[in-house]
């Protein structure tokens, strides 16, 4: 099944979110979870995830795409392009080049997406600004589970509100309905009016919220490793994930 974590405004902390909701299904679920960046331009998840002896990424894959929609390419070669992670999950970069990017249009990402689809059951999407993207929007055509995440600030909170109602005009109503918000403190002492009105905006939209607490790691803007988070956190996103997992068995009743 497919998470994708959506917002169009940078700055949201989809990166983080994608990265540690990755880390945590993985840890728990035994892995068979990949974390990809489907970023339009040149994504960070590779660069906030844990290093790797190699650096491949996504278009690397895609130049090799035919091998493994013919089964005949195997688990092992996969691996020459992920990075794994100490947490049981994988990571799928994508490119250094932002140029290079352009190259993953709908044709392109439903390839990759029907190859991963065969070594994970889970996999996570990260993504970038543009919901006019294809890439962004072939991303969100195959979401089992939408995750939207915010930092309490306002016009972020309006953004990923916005793109709900994007998707809801756009005939993805079931997916905005069964989303599941994130609200990420950047903040060791966040303004607690304002995060109390951007749960409950997004409480009247979405299935459910949870609040992450500021976490020096992540704020930091470095690599997160997931027995490097705080305790407080690692509790917050287990509670995440099982409001994620509660979505995707709601998807998998329909």
């Amino acid at each position: 099944m497919s998470v994708v974590v959506a917002n169009p405004k940078g700055g949201a902390a989809k990166t983080p979110t994608a990265l540690i909701a990755a880390a945590t299904l993985g840890f728990h679920r035994g892995g068979y979870t990949l974390a990809w960046d489907n970023n339009e331009t040149r994504g960070t998840l590779g660069m906030r995830a844990e290093t790797s002896t190699h650096q491949q990424t996504v278009v690397d894959l895609l130049h090799q795409i035919d091998e493994f929609l013919a089964t005949t390419g195997s688990v092992g070669q996969l691996a020459a392009y992920l990075r794994p992670q100490s947490a049981r999950f994988d990571v799928l970069a994508s490119d250094d080049a932002a140029g290079s990017m352009e190259i993953i249009d709908d044709e392109a990402f439903r390839k990759l997406w029907t190859a991963l689809c065969r070594f994970y059951r889970l996999i996570v999407i990260d993504t970038g600004n543009n919901v006019r993207a294809a890439n962004w929007q072939s991303a969100t055509a195959v979401a089992d589970c939408l995750v939207v995440p915010t930092t309490v600030q306002r016009d972020v909170a309006d953004s990923g509100l916005w793109m709900l109602d994007h998707l809801i005009r756009t005939g993805r109503a079931d997916l905005a309905k069964n989303a599941v918000a994130v609200v990420s403190c950047a903040d060791p002492k966040p303004d607690t009016a304002l995060l109390d009105d951007i749960v409950e905006r997004y409480r009247q939209v979405v299935r459910d919220v949870a609040v992450i607490p500021y976490d020096q790691l992540v704020r930091s803007g470095g690599r997160i490793e997931y027995d490097q988070l705080a305790l407080p956190t690692r509790r917050a996103w287990l509670m995440a994930c099982s409001s994620i997992i509660d979505s995707l068995g709601i998807r998998d009743q329909d």
